[in-house]
């Protein structure tokens, strides 16, 4: 298991004493300052690892946790261990390089140190040593102390231009969060980028920080905090929406390169509290997503995914809170990189979260699930309530819980088809091992036998030859049934011995397990076994056929169930036990005796079963073995019963892991033992040793001896090891008969004990091993058929888990045992019927007098003999079976040895009977026979007639006196005959007599019962013609009342009909109403939008004509100002033209003037004045440079 990381809050973890786990405290982003008894190390944060474990400790565990942290391992970390009981300044670090040094840190473990404390060195060693220059020996050249994580983004740099004494002048590169620095330090900050230098090694990294002058001596040590940013990055300095092109603009110096360098990598320590920032690296949008996830669920924020595909997420919280997140896929960096996102969350915290699913649950839970596999749903719900602060529905834990089952176990589906990779692995790991399959013909799973290749050795070597056979449901959605076979170690515990996993419990499921049991063990002669069992279904005809010269025997427990069930009472329950635990057939007839005096259908229905099955008495000596319980089964499958609710191959993993758990600490316990025989045979032999002193031992030779207890005489043979009262013959253990006797002889009660109980034989049973498989992707893969998982059958209710309880086996709420009433038969006190009591006897209202007769009880015995089932063939021959095993390499044959041992010792201990002749005849009876006195008239006792029998016996003699011719007087012996011959004729005759009175009385109780039945009938007929009356009426009534119904119904219906007609005719009325007002609005709303735009449009046509006026007054003054220069211009040319005019020309009427300067004498015209009219309908007359005005469609409207 991983170390987990402790929350801040937490406890401290408390280990125990076996346990092989310790604590780490890691101590890191601070630096070690001084030397010697004087270093320190100074601005640490303590983070705890709990749960590492000894075994996989190693190297590599460091270098994952440093890297959780947000460092870089790989040589630029240094990690010391500080010895346990020493400090820093008692040169108790140790340098950590490989896993010999990291094993260093388990042995300190082993020898109870718990908790271990490392620290991460982030400077180079030659700079610390030219730090410890700069804190003892003052200079002006300070070395660099790196930061402790990795920067994200761009970090502007500082020039600090330093001095020394030898006037060398050095530039460091410092970071802007280094503040006010004292007045002898003199810095010129510059422009970023310029003048910085990066370490050649630490590329990855950003610049170093300068600390300043302040000596750790004068108690300065938090002036570090003041001064570095610890921070990876301040999510401040990234506000509002950032784009894509302008946080990843492209650049070509160096600072660009880093940025891209320095983006911090989401790592899976940090899932545990996700912190987002811009610029974060994830390597998938899974990872992001479960990021996500793990905030809203850890914040209890309902966060959604608007966008969510293969290149891009975002992520946004409910809406009016501005928490979002945006990743998308960047090809620079090969990963997906945070590009938009606002930390804050507005929003309150929600008692259900999407995100919060079953699936998130179990998969958070799993570790817990597996430690506690029994969790209840109330106490998961109460861990989840404690840590996350929400409390889910009970049908979502259930959910969770049975995910994290998937998780542990693997699909249960699947585990079907991995069978055959499991079987093969099985027979490679433990040879001799058996595992087969059956299938149906479309691939279904059906049926499955295993069995270990240890077990059957040690039952074979040293168990005793008895076979315990059982079934028990699995409780999983696929259902089936677990057939088990159970044999008894020497110290009379269970041993496993095979299994089988079968569709349903019958004849056939049976018939194939104990077929290939037979086979498995090699039994060919099946008379030295015996066979214990219940009474399942098909069991006993499957033993029969089987196994047809064994013993059977029935578990009395489940007998006394039974017969339970019609014969209730203490009393014969106990009597019942007594029967079964006689051990001679005396015995077993007296107390049979006393069941016929309790009760005569209960000692019938004794009578109709087998003594054999479940009397000690008629059971055999063989196998060593008086048991009448089937408990071996029954404490087996308590044994697995966590295993019956895995999955199929999950359970016989775990079958397998529990079975060579307990042979080891058998191997364990029988290395403990002291003796000869095993400790629970000593402890029942010391009970009989205690129980032999109300004996008394009477020696009678040759080893035999008359033990006497409480009157009652037993016979010992020691040589024979035998007792008449036949425990010490079924059980090999000596009676307290035996012990009594072995005290007189002075001899060890251990000495005779049988040897099946010994603890050479306990250790011969456990001595073989089960040897564990490979890892499931080591397995050798098989080319089997696709196992298909059984078809489930649905049945009716909820899944049944637990047992169904007997009512003497129910508890109550404070663990006492409670008798419930439930089933329990009521019997009448005054007609004596079943089903009523005496207040709702009928025969007791009508005073009927009643007639109680004792009713012959039938057996509660269930059919087990036979069952519709066909018989499907058994594993006679693999081929024939769709089982497909597998040829081993090496054949093992079994050696049945305590068989072969029991069988040998039989002849040994009988002894040689000696030949003696028949015994002569009494002399004196025979002379006194007559001459007895006459015996007294007694009455009928117990033992039957005794006159009756006293005087067939005086007959006989006188028959054979005459015979022998011993009588004297004929007359005498003719007149006795007579006497006897009158007195039978007497005895006929009242037996005739009596036999006629009781037919009589019984032909007239006869008539009384026929007249009683004839008048109860006709009661009933009165009484059923009253209930049909009054059912009739009854039924009118109720036809009445449901026909007013229906009216009512209808008319109801109606009303409500109408009213949803007014109700749809309000609304359509409404909706036309509404819809009205909503066109008049509109056309009031288009109305005054025109008139808005006709106001409009005379207002432009007015600003329009307004222009065009101002226009036209402007060029009216411009062709006034030309008017006036041309007018000049006119007059200054006739004075020239006058001033050049030759003297004496005169300008005659109608003639042009003379002369070769002639001119052009048209007079010039003067052009008249525009007008506003004119300019508007054009061009105004007499301005020939003037622009035609073109009217806009508003003005010429």
């Amino acid at each position: 298991m991983a170390p987990v990381r402790r929350l801040e809050g937490d406890p401290v973890r408390v280990y125990e004493e076996e346990s092989d786990c310790f604590t780490l405290e890691v101590v890191h982003g601070g630096f070690f300052v001084g030397s010697g008894s004087n270093r320190a190390y100074v601005d640490g944060t303590k983070v705890c690892y709990d749960d590492c474990e000894c075994d996989s400790w190693s190297a590599l565990w460091l270098e994952d946790m440093i890297e959780n942290l947000g460092y870089e391992a790989a040589g630029r970390i240094d990690v010391y261990w500080l010895l346990p009981g020493m400090q820093i300044n008692e040169d108790g670090l140790r340098l950590i390089n490989s896993d010999k040094d990291a094993w260093s840190m388990v042995c300190k473990v082993k020898d109870g140190h718990r908790y271990l404390m490392i620290y991460l060195d982030h400077e180079p060693a030659n700079k610390r040593n030219a730090w410890d220059d700069v804190v003892h020996n003052p200079v002006a050249y300070l070395p660099a102390v790196i930061s402790p994580v990795k920067k994200c983004g761009t970090v502007s740099k500082a020039i600090v231009e330093v001095h020394d004494p030898q006037g060398i002048e050095s530039s460091l590169p410092v970071t802007e969060s280094i503040g006010r620095r004292r007045s002898n330090r003199h810095a010129a900050v510059e422009s970023d980028g310029e003048g910085g230098t990066d370490s050649d090694k630490d590329e990855d990294y950003v610049p170093d920080i300068i600390d300043s002058d302040n000596d750790i001596e004068d108690g300065d040590n938090d002036l570090y905090q003041q001064f570095a940013d610890h921070e990876p990055m301040d999510e401040k300095v990234f506000e509002g929406d950032v784009s894509e092109d302008e946080f990843f603009e492209p650049g070509d110096s160096d600072e660009e390169s880093d940025r891209f360098k320095n983006f911090k990598a989401f790592m899976p320590g940090d899932m545990i509290d996700p912190k987002f920032q811009i610029g974060q690296k994830f390597e998938s949008t899974n990872q992001l997503k479960a990021a996500i996830r793990q905030h809203s669920c850890k914040h209890r924020k309902p966060i959604k995914f608007p966008k969510n595909d293969k290149t891009r997420v975002l992520a946004k919280c409910e809406p009016g809170c501005p928490w979002e997140l945006y990743a998308s896929w960047d090809s620079r960096t090969k990963s997906f990189v945070v590009k938009r996102y606002e930390t804050k969350h507005t929003c309150e915290g929600k008692w259900q979260v999407r995100a919060f699913s079953a699936r998130y649950i179990g998969k958070h839970y799993v570790e817990e699930i597996r430690a506690n596999e029994k969790i209840t749903l109330k106490g998961l719900a109460q861990l989840v309530q404690r840590d996350w602060k929400m409390t889910p529905k009970r049908g979502k834990l259930g959910r969770a819980r049975k995910y994290a089952f998937e998780i542990i176990y693997g699909d249960e589906t699947a585990q079907y088809n991995q069978l055959w990779d499991f079987g093969q692995e099985l027979r490679r790991s433990n040879l001799g091992s058996t595992f087969f399959l059956l299938l149906d013909d479309v691939g279904h799973f059906k049926r499955c036998y295993f069995s270990f290749d240890a077990c059957k050795r040690g039952f074979l070597a040293a168990c005793r030859p008895i076979i315990f056979l059982d079934g028990c449901h699995l409780k999983t959605k696929f259902g089936g049934i677990l057939l088990t076979a159970i044999g008894m170690d020497p110290n009379d515990c269970i041993f496993p011995v095979a299994f089988a996993i079968v569709e349903v419990e019958n004849t056939s499921s049976w018939k194939w397990f104990l077929t290939a049991l037979k086979q498995d063990l090699g039994i060919d002669n099946t008379a030295p076994w015996t066979i214990m069992s219940d009474k399942q279904k098909g069991l006993i005809k499957a033993v029969t056929e089987l196994f047809p010269d064994s013993g059977h025997r029935f578990c009395v427990r489940h007998l006394w169930q039974n017969f339970n069930k019609n014969f209730k009472g203490e009393a014969l329950k106990n009597q019942l036990w007594k029967c079964a635990r006689s051990s001679t057939v005396g015995k077993w007839q007296e107390n049979m005796d006393v069941m016929l005096v309790l009760s005569k259908t209960a000692h019938d229905w004794l009578e109709e079963l087998a003594p054999s099955t479940w009397v000690r008495a008629f059971q055999s000596e063989f196998p060593k073995c008086d048991v009448l319980l089937n408990n071996n089964c029954e404490v087996f499958n308590k044994y697995i019963l966590e295993a019956r609710e895995l999955p199929v191959l999950a359970m016989i993993m775990k079958i397998k892991c529990q079975i060579t758990t307990r042979i080891y600490n058998k191997q364990v316990e029988g290395l403990s033992m002291s003796g000869t025989i095993c400790p629970k045979i000593r402890k029942k032999l010391q009970k009989h040793v205690e129980w032999s002193n109300n004996c008394e031992a009477k020696p009678s030779g040759q080893g035999i001896f008359e033990i006497l207890e409480r009157g009652t005489p037993y016979i010992v043979d020691l040589q024979k090891r035998t007792c008449s009262c036949r425990r010490w013959d079924l059980s090999g253990i000596p009676c307290w008969h035996a012990c009594s006797a072995l005290r007189n002889d002075k001899n060890s009660p251990e000495s005779y004990v049988s040897d099946c109980y010994s603890v050479e034989k306990f250790n011969k049973a456990y001595e073989n091993i089960i040897w564990p498989c490979r890892d499931v992707k080591e397995w050798e893969k098989v080319d089997g058929m696709t196992i298909k998982a059984p078809q489930i059958v649905k049945k009716v209710g909820r899944p049944q888990k637990n047992r169904r309880k007997q009512p003497e086996e129910k508890e109550g709420k404070n663990g006492q045992k409670k008798m419930s009433k439930h089933g329990s038969i009521i019997h009448c006190s005054y007609c004596g019927l079943v089903g009523h009591n005496k207040g709702g006897c009928l025969d007791y209202k009508l005073g009927v007098v009643p007639n109680k007769e004792t009713k012959k009880k039938v057996r509660a015995e269930p059919d087990v003999s036979d069952d519709d089932l066909e018989d499907v063939p058994l594993v006679t021959k693999v081929n024939q079976l769709h089982t497909m095993t597998f040829v081993q390499k090496d054949t093992h044959s079994y050696e049945p040895e305590m068989l072969n041992q029991l069988i040998a010792k039989g002849p040994c201990t009988q002894r040689e009977a000696a030949e003696k002749g028949p015994l002569p005849d009494c002399a004196f009876i025979q002379e006194n026979v007559l001459n007895q006195q006459p015996v007294q008239q007694t009455t009928i006792t117990k033992e039957g007639n005794l006159l009756r029998k006293r005087q067939v016996l005086a007959a006989a003699k006188l028959k054979a006196a005459a015979h022998n011719r011993d009588v004297v007087d004929q007359a005498k012996f003719d007149a006795a005959m007579a006497k006897l011959q009158q007195e039978e004729e007497l005895r006929a005759q009242a037996a005739e007599t009596k036999k006629l009175e009781a037919l009589a009385r019984k032909k007239a109780s006869e008539e009384k019962k026929k007249t009683e039945r004839e008048a109860k009938q006709l009661a009933a007929e009165e009484r059923k013609l009253a209930n049909a009356e009054k059912k009739k009426k009854a039924q009118e009534e109720k036809l009445v009342a449901a026909q007013q119904k229906k009216l009512d119904l209808e008319a109801r219906k109606k009303e409500a009909q109408e009213a949803k007609l007014a109700l749809a005719e309000k609304r359509r009325l409404a909706q036309a109403t509404r819809k009205q007002e909503i066109e008049e609005a509109k056309r009031k709303e288009e109305e005054d939008a025109r008139n808005y735009a006709n106001a409009q449009k005379l207002k432009r046509g007015e600003e329009a004509r307004q222009k065009a006026w101002e226009e036209h007054l402007a060029a009216q003054s411009l062709r006034e100002s030309n008017d006036k220069d041309l007018e000049a211009r006119n007059a200054a040319w006739q004075e020239k033209k006058r001033v050049a005019q030759p003297v004496g020309m005169v300008k005659q009427k109608g003639a042009s003037w003379q002369g070769s300067n002639s001119y052009n004498t048209t007079p010039y015209k003067k052009p008249r004045k525009a007008s506003m009219f004119d300019y508007l309908k054009g061009s105004p007359p007499g301005c020939d440079n003037a622009t035609p005005h073109e009217y806009t469609p508003d003005e010429q409207q």
